[in-house]
């Protein structure tokens, strides 16, 4: 019989849910007011465009001096030399009525674009700015952060091994913390192994059971490290590239071990709390306002509904530091600019979370691969009904450059146009 494993859009990025107690009424009560015309300016000038603590995001709205387009539901800036960004997402959001999600193109200094495209949220209310959603990978970057924090903080060191925190782990002697965040550890990508394949189109059998299991919670902490002590390395630690949910997912152990603490309380601490993020969260459920669309027929092999009933994933403990972060468009603009502002990292972390070791940095991989001299810096996350895209742009003319997209689907990218390579392309004329 012929085997699959859960990777790919299935695996290829991991997330948890998390509460209904989010909400958007105050975000959408610009495009409630809008009845006269196509078009119309915003200009609660009261507002700041970014937060920088949880006491300044309070009360802000991101569309403060954008311009609103009811038709589809976008906002864009009327600065002059900054319309043909705008102009280039307007035109690949309204490419196909299969494209959803949010969109967010800014600067430092401003917003460019958002755009709420064909799809509604869990209130009905057409999706914006602040629409959470599973962000899947993405949560890499943060837990990267968090490490590079420690770091600075000398509670950890890029050359720590995994036996000083993990001491029943025979490979762990071998492992640094360096070869986690660089995806070069060896590690394989799940903790559960080819063991627990799945057989093509059959769902009764034990290891989609386990596969439940897993994306359930339904595994401790103890049977997770005791998956990954019993596994063999891919390749001698340091000598290859391999992607990892797993390492990360230690690495934010290793943040409970050393600060004492839930990974989430220390992120909703020491990033969420910092930056003003007031509708994200980690290791939580049911606070996704995004509502996922159906699967593609014939996307998999399986029922995907098998293993994630609802739509959205439960799996907090497992997902967490690889995968576990849900977020809307403004509060991951506003990690952004604290990241690369130097607000939550130093010169030097920064430069090494940026320096990029065969195809991979830390929570961040350069687009078009290492190959590339383009400065344009990316990471993609899918969970079994979400994906999302954080791109960082450094251009000479219009300085940082973020865009964000963040999507109801984890179907392919027909899904959700190509406004990363549409962007990249005219930053370059």
């Amino acid at each position: 019989m012929r085997y699959c494993m859960i990777l790919a859009a299935l695996v290829t990025a991991f997330t948890g849910c998390a509460s209904d107690t989010v909400t958007v009424t105050d975000t959408v009560a610009v495009s409630d007011t809008v009845t006269v015309s196509d078009t119309v300016t915003v200009t609660d000038t009261a507002a700041s465009a970014m937060p920088v603590s949880a006491e300044a995001a309070t009360d802000t709205d991101i569309t403060s001096g954008l311009v609103y387009d009811e038709s589809d539901n976008t906002w864009a800036t009327e600065n002059e030399e900054l319309s043909k960004l705008a102009n280039i997402m307007k035109y690949e959001c309204a490419l196909s009525p299969d494209i959803k999600g949010t969109y967010l193109l800014a600067t430092d200094d401003g917003i460019i674009f958002i755009g709420g495209i064909n799809s509604v949220d869990t209130s009905g209310n057409k999706v914006d700015a602040y629409t959470t959603y599973e962000i899947g990978s993405v949560t890499k970057t943060f837990t990267a952060t968090a490490i590079f924090q420690l770091i600075e903080q000398g509670k950890l060191s890029l050359d720590d091994t995994l036996d000083k925190f993990f001491p029943e782990y025979e490979n762990g002697k071998d492992i640094t913390i360096y070869q986690l965040l660089h995806m070069r550890s060896g590690i394989r990508r799940e903790f559960l192994d080819e063991r627990h394949g799945l057989v093509e189109g059959d769902t009764n059998n034990e290891a989609f059971e386990e596969w439940k299991r897993y994306y359930s919670d339904g595994y401790t902490d103890e049977e997770l490290l005791a998956e990954l002590y019993s596994a063999e390395l891919l390749f001698e630690p340091g000598t290859q590239y391999a992607y990892s949910n797993t390492g990360y997912t230690l690495l934010a152990m290793i943040t409970e071990q050393v600060t004492g603490e839930s990974y989430a309380d220390y992120i909703q601490k020491n990033i969420f709390d910092v930056c003003g993020m007031e509708h994200s969260s980690s290791m939580a459920s049911g606070d996704v306002t995004s509502i996922p669309e159906p699967v593609p027929e014939g996307m998999y092999a399986f029922d995907l509904y098998e293993l994630t009933p609802t739509g959205y994933m439960q799996a907090q403990r497992t997902g967490r530091g690889c995968g576990d972060i849900h977020t809307c468009a403004a509060d991951m603009l506003a990690f952004d600019r604290a990241l690369i502002g130097g607000r939550l990292l130093n010169e030097d972390s920064l430069s090494e979370m940026f320096k990029i070791d065969d195809r991979y940095g830390c929570g961040w991989e350069k687009f078009g691969g290492s190959f590339t001299t383009s400065e344009t810096y990316c990471h993609a996350g899918a969970t079994h009904f979400f994906r999302a895209f954080n791109v960082y742009y450094k251009t000479e003319k219009y300085g940082n450059i973020y865009l964000i997209q963040l999507h109801p689907t984890c179907a392919d990218e027909k899904y959700t146009s190509d406004c990363v390579f549409s962007i990249q392309a005219a930053l370059k004329t």
